[in-house]
């Protein structure tokens, strides 16, 4: 099915073929993993008849159905054994496949017209099916009860190197299939780098914790947000505005409506509390078999909701030397709005005494 639908695709852009390398579609495409390293991988689809996947003879793989295995070695012509399968004369070519495999190629093949084609794919992996969906929740519920556990360890004199350090250990507590990413964990001035990095900073009283963390379940990502703070929370005006940003984009979300409106529901009230300044990323992006899909919101993308779409919403305030709020959840835009993945408390972010464990 998903390579029907690209296939039309290829017809109604008028393309012979496309080339496909980046691993991650090509699981998409056939559902087989392979890390090639620097060798060739690709997946050649033609818009008619049975897709090719070239993989060269180091990696295993059994025979698959829908797909003829075309076998490489380190000592042939790997673009020439290409080339022998490239029967169009308008061919697609993916956003990741390496210049030196695609110049190689152009150079032998100076009759035929390359086209940049990867939005072509992520046209069709932009929107999730249900089994895709169904994979979603699941991740994103182990990411709640991540968090749960994320929150405990929260107490004066904890360093941000110690909570990431636990994250691996708490996934697979929850699920032995999932698998952390990593994350951020930042502590008041840190927390005002939208990216920052975790190291040695000791939690005090009162600071700003940003917690964005995930893991995947079954190759697909979850992804989460929350900011905190212990015993007492000088930033609470701040904080319900980011909150209310939030709120108000998820609001928006559903089909036929631009992504950047999305993203102006929550800048919106960032902008008129006055911190619009301090608000210095889009306000989502994409995400299912890798934590960034390109499907950012954002002011620039006019792109239209579509039922299956998944994304994040994840406004923030970054005030230098202060620090930072962000609260994140992921939507999937359904018939009459949207289903939003995560379901851990927003508005509980104060940790009080009682909830701390020594």
């Amino acid at each position: 099915m998903r390579i029907k639908k690209l296939q039309q695709l290829l017809m109604e852009n008028q393309l012979d073929q496309i080339i496909i390398s980046n691993p991650i579609s090509i699981y998409y495409f056939i559902g087989k993993h392979f890390h090639p390293g620097e060798r060739l991988l690709v997946l050649l689809i033609s818009k008619e008849g049975k897709p090719q996947l070239f993989l060269n003879e180091l990696f295993p793989c059994e025979e698959l159905k829908d797909v003829e295995v075309i076998r490489l070695n380190d000592k042939e012509d790997v673009i020439g054994k290409l080339e022998t399968q490239m029967t169009g004369i308008r061919i697609g070519v993916d956003h990741e496949w390496q210049a030196g495999f695609l110049l190689a190629l152009m150079e032998r093949n100076a009759k035929k017209t390359f086209v940049a084609a990867g939005a072509l794919i992520n046209q069709c992996r932009r929107v999730k099916d249900e089994a895709e969906i169904e994979l979603m929740r699941k991740s994103s519920m182990i990411n709640d009860l991540a968090m749960e556990e994320v929150r405990k360890l929260l107490r004066p004199g904890v360093k941000e190197i110690e909570v990431v350090n636990q994250l691996e250990s708490i996934f697979q507590q929850i699920d032995s299939e999932a698998i952390s990413y990593g994350g951020i964990v930042a502590f008041k001035e840190n927390a005002a780098d939208p990216h920052g990095k975790s190291g040695n900073r000791v939690l005090g009283v009162g600071d700003s914790i940003v917690i964005d963390m995930g893991c995947t379940y079954r190759g697909y990502y979850s992804d989460m947000t929350r900011t905190f703070f212990v015993k007492e929370n000088p930033m609470r005006a701040i904080y319900d505005i980011v909150l209310q940003a939030n709120l108000n984009a998820i609001a928006k979300v559903r089909p036929g409506i631009p992504l950047s409106e999305i993203d102006a529901a929550a800048r919106t009230v960032i902008e008129e509390a006055g911190y619009g300044a301090y608000f210095t990323h889009r306000t989502g992006h994409g995400i299912g078999l890798e934590i960034h899909e390109p499907l950012d919101v954002s002011s620039t993308n006019d792109t239209i909701a579509e039922v299956g779409m998944c994304f994040s919403i994840e406004p923030g305030i970054y005030l230098p030397r202060e620090g930072g709020i962000r609260t994140e959840d992921l939507v999937i835009v359904t018939e009459d709005g949207c289903e939003i993945l995560n379901s851990y408390p927003k508005t509980t972010e104060i940790i009080t005494d009682t909830e701390m464990v020594e």
